[in-house]
């Protein structure tokens, strides 16, 4: 297991919007040396602490995921989203954190989709907006493949490592079982 980076290394910079903060942990020009072949990917962690809107980032498609339950309204509709539950929408929709029940972080993977529309039709059972085997995609709670890209964004802090640090898996890698973690996985699959 190879660590890449740890929220509490890197500097907090101002969303595009002016209206809250975030944490880069993997800048999009960054992805294309992790993980050659796949879509370019952003991921960072953002600081929730009033409810309001947030920065547009048409082309990108968003798996949002909170350290604590919040609302979200996505064109309109609401949507819960909470440590377990992400929410996924377009970069180019209309999205605020309409209700925030106490402050907390919140893990966002932003993969480049040059056809997200702002027309999407969000489902309250969607998890994933862009999918592919050129694609990075995160999950909460369920098996980390044993194929392709492989990363694990600690939730929590463990003894050896900081809450949000992010993590390389090797082929032969496990995680520890006390570990909460997110899981970032992908397969390219040459043409």
């Amino acid at each position: 297991m190879r660590a890449l980076a740890a929220f509490a290394d890197r500097p907090a910079v101002p969303w595009a919007n002016g209206a809250g903060e975030t944490t880069e942990l993997v800048a999009l020009t960054e992805s294309a040396s992790l993980t050659p072949g796949l879509r370019p990917w952003r991921l960072s962690i953002a600081r929730l602490d009033r409810t309001g809107p947030f920065s547009a980032l048409p082309g990108m498609a968003r798996t949002f995921l909170p350290t604590a339950e919040v609302v979200l309204e996505i064109d309109g509709r609401t949507r819960r989203a909470n440590p377990t539950r992400p929410a996924a929408f377009h970069g180019g929709q209309s999205v605020s954190v309409v209700e925030l029940t106490e402050h907390c972080f919140a893990v966002n993977l932003m993969v480049a989709d040059p056809a997200a529309l702002m027309d999407v039709d969000v489902d309250d059972g969607d998890d994933a907006l862009v999918d592919g085997d050129d694609t990075l995609m995160m999950s909460v709670g369920a098996p980390i493949p044993t194929q392709g890209f492989r990363f694990v964004l600690t939730l929590h802090p463990t003894s050896d490592h900081p809450r949000f640090s992010l993590f390389a898996l090797e082929p032969d890698d496990l995680v520890p079982e006390d570990w909460s973690v997110v899981v970032l996985s992908g397969v390219h699959e040459p043409q």
